[in-house]
């Protein structure tokens, strides 16, 4: 599997079969250029808000490679034009998508959904924007909620095996940074994360790999402030 950070929570991941954008916002696209034409691409966004979900990523389609868009619900369909093939999905669903395989959908703790990729020789997870929103200042009883929240959709993973996790690390979070992505750590155990959605302050990327929760988990993650390009 190869993957590609654009930028923010944008990812490039192709697989034996497959190419799959997930979320992009901000990044060179040049890169599908050097990658092979019978792969079909499978495009992602898990909600609308603008950095998760650029309409340039429409003009992907009708240079020769099939592309395929697979949007959240919240994705007006007059976002996408006529001729684009787009099928917009609800949350805490699943779908058969043809020449991909499977797509679940978890309900996210912002707004739209997350994706579970089941692509047959790969698993692979996007989280958007579902994440524990842990912000300073909060009434507790929404505090409480929040977590609620996020562990009832997380906790639909437990047993599934995952090759590789896009997770939120936010920064704006202050102490509270690494909460969401240690409790993914423990409770779905995927062989590979990547953490992504910070801001400002990109050394919470090395803060949360020298975490001993993070390294007790066996995880291993790759530095998404530093690097861009893996093969794994």
């Amino acid at each position: 599997m190869i993957i590609d950070y654009l930028g923010h929570s944008g990812f490039l991941v192709e697989t034996e079969k497959v190419l799959m954008l997930f979320d992009y916002y901000v990044g060179d696209l040049s890169v599908l250029e050097s990658k092979p034409q019978e792969k079909p691409l499978f495009v992602f966004a898990s909600h609308a808000h603008p950095d998760h979900f650029n309409p340039q990523v429409f003009s992907l389609a009708g240079g020769g490679r099939r592309v395929k868009y697979l949007l959240s619900h919240d994705i007006r369909r007059k976002a996408a034009p006529p001729e684009a093939d787009a099928d917009f999905l609800a949350a805490d669903d699943e779908y058969i998508v043809e020449g991909l395989g499977t797509v679940k959908t978890l309900r996210s703790t912002d707004q739209g959904v997350a994706f579970l990729v089941d692509a047959g020789d790969k698993t692979v997870f996007h989280a958007g924007d579902l994440h524990w929103w842990a912000w300073d200042g909060e009434p507790d009883a929404m505090l409480a909620m929040m977590e609620y929240g996020f562990r009832r959709e997380i906790e639909k993973l437990e047993g599934t095996h995952i090759d590789a996790a896009f997770v939120v690390l936010d920064d704006r979070l202050g102490e509270n940074y690494a909460l969401g992505a240690s409790l993914f750590l423990k409770l779905c155990k995927p062989d590979i994360m990547l953490p992504m959605h910070f801001w400002q302050d990109r050394s919470v990327v090395a803060r949360f790999a020298e975490l001993p929760e993070t390294r007790e988990s066996g995880a291993r993650i790759l530095d998404t402030a530093n690097e861009t390009h893996w093969e794994v």
